[in-house]
């Protein structure tokens, strides 16, 4: 019979990997949240842009090796005149976005191996497996982040006092949360709000910008959002 036990001198220390530094970690769960409206989908796209290029995210000082597939859920937003003509607007390479629209599991996405895997927004997919408790729906997307390695970003809408309980369930797997918030009309703020990574406190603030041109949500003019 095998020895289930082991001692942490057996456990190889390693760095913590970023698809985007100090903000969203590979092999973990990152969660984007703000105000309904507010273009929590328009961002998630617009990385998902980005890492389908291989283009470094905003002021990064580094990112990935190359382009890379991404896995998008996207439960709300049609893909055909929402999604691919926003996705279109922030320049993606569309072969490399591959759209799902039932639970992930690794054998999914294994022959891919994705960068980045969207789930957007939260409270559709979690009604994909409504058999499951918030606290089993969010352990079964941790373990999702780390047998593939990729970074799973779970968009949700700021919740109510009502969905308290769900939303310490999803705090407590989470280990960023991104929090967008407005600034005048079209401004957009990014700021960590948790992150037991590294503190918070040490990652910026970034402002952007909304465009809509020919009808398409875009972003543009990202800048330093001290």
């Amino acid at each position: 019979m095998s020895n289930v036990l082991t001692s942490m001198a057996q456990v190889t220390s390693e760095p913590v990997r970023w698809l985007w530094e100090g903000r969203i970690p590979l092999g973990k769960v990152t969660l984007l949240e703000g105000e309904p409206g507010i273009g929590k989908s328009t961002l998630a796209l617009d990385l998902a842009a980005k890492v389908s290029r291989g283009a470094s995210m905003p002021f990064a000082k580094g990112g990935l090796s190359g382009p890379s597939d991404v896995v998008l859920f996207s439960g709300d937003d049609d893909l055909g005149d929402t999604v691919r003509p926003r996705l279109e607007a922030a320049s993606a390479d569309l072969a490399r976005i591959r759209p799902i629209d039932r639970e992930i599991k690794k054998s999914d996405v294994e022959a891919i191996r994705p960068a980045l895997i969207i789930l957007d927004p939260l409270s559709s997919y979690f009604c994909l497996a409504c058999e499951k408790t918030p606290r089993e729906l969010m352990q079964s997307i941790a373990r999702l982040a780390r047998e593939t390695d990729a970074a799973v970003l779970v968009i949700q809408s700021l919740p109510s006092r009502e969905d308290s309980e769900w939303a310490r369930e999803i705090y407590s797997v989470a280990r960023s949360v991104l929090t967008i918030t407005t600034i005048g009309l079209s401004g957009r703020r990014l700021a960590v709000s948790k992150s037991n990574l590294r503190s918070a406190s040490d990652i910026l603030p970034l402002v952007y910008h909304h465009d809509d041109k020919d009808d398409v949500l875009r972003i543009i003019g990202w800048s330093d959002g001290r």
